[in-house]
């Protein structure tokens, strides 16, 4: 080989690994050990209960030493645009999945909510099942018996207690003469009016699509769905880890007053559906 020759590839191979260590320091190094993750732009912060928009946000790569855990990605940026955040996020901070409230659990104040509780006193009936997170339906059981659950139109269900007629009693009444049967269909219908364990049906709950933020047993303690071996197949609701007590709910200041003004003012009771 001429030495020319010799001379041109020796520059030629210096350049290029010139080239490549800068190539290398100011690009694919960075981006090697480096992440596009999500930060909130720098002089914006977005305060607790804040609906999360685009403008709040901004793409930065940082490096992966430096990033927090369950960090969002910026290909996950869509998931957490359009939900609100749990605390105050400030400006240049990068932003974990367990900022947002995906579930929807924290009070709007602007709304006047507020996490309020539900003691075991005024709870007439509920779910074991009931868990944190559901939402509830709530109906009144109120003190004469009557309840505010729903059926296709008003109707009333006499009490256990009533003693039914036997069949002999039935074959009286039918060989009894009209003014006797009319007379005994309104001694009947007073005695039922009078029970104080009669229930009359409407048809829409007191309070609908109340959202479940602590489900607590006696104790104070949070009761969670079993996650023992062998219930992988079958649905975790079916073991809870206590019994509830009391419960924490999301309502805003004119719903609780109303359920205020039935439970203390009334001594009414709450009978608990959950979707």
């Amino acid at each position: 080989m001429k030495p020319g020759v010799k001379i041109a590839i020796g520059v030629m191979v210096s350049f290029l690994t010139i080239g490549f260590i800068f190539f290398y320091d100011f690009y694919l190094k960075e981006r090697i050990d480096s992440e596009e993750v999500v930060v909130v732009k720098a002089g914006t912060t977005i305060s607790k209960t804040d609906r999360i928009t685009n403008k709040h946000l901004a793409i930065e790569r940082r490096p992966k030493a430096s990033l927090i855990e369950d960090v969002v990605l910026a290909k996950d940026i869509d998931k957490i645009v359009g939900n609100d955040a749990k605390h105050d996020i400030v400006g240049n901070q990068m932003i974990s999945m367990s900022m947002i409230d995906f579930d929807d659990l924290v009070p709007d104040t602007e709304l006047g909510e507020a996490i309020r509780p539900i003691t075991n006193e005024w709870i007439y009936a509920q779910p074991g099942s009931l868990r944190r997170k559901d939402k509830i339906d709530i109906y009144l059981v109120r003190p004469d018996g009557s309840t505010n659950l729903t059926l296709d139109g008003p109707t009333q269900i006499v009490s256990s207690e009533e003693t039914v007629e036997s069949e002999e009693d039935i074959e009286t009444l039918e060989n009894t003469d009209d003014t006797n049967t009319n007379e005994n269909t309104e001694s009947t219908d007073e005695r039922t009016e009078q029970t104080p364990n009669n229930i009359s049906i409407e048809r829409k709950p007191f309070l609908q699509g109340v959202r479940v933020v602590y489900v607590k047993d006696s104790s104070n303690k949070e009761v969670v769905s079993s996650s023992e071996e062998g219930t992988a197949n079958q649905d975790k609701r079916l073991n809870g880890s206590s019994t509830i007590s009391d419960l924490e709910v999301i309502l805003n200041e004119a719903d609780f007053a109303k359920l205020m003004e039935e439970v203390i003012g009334k001594g009414s009771k709450l009978y608990i559906t959950y979707q």
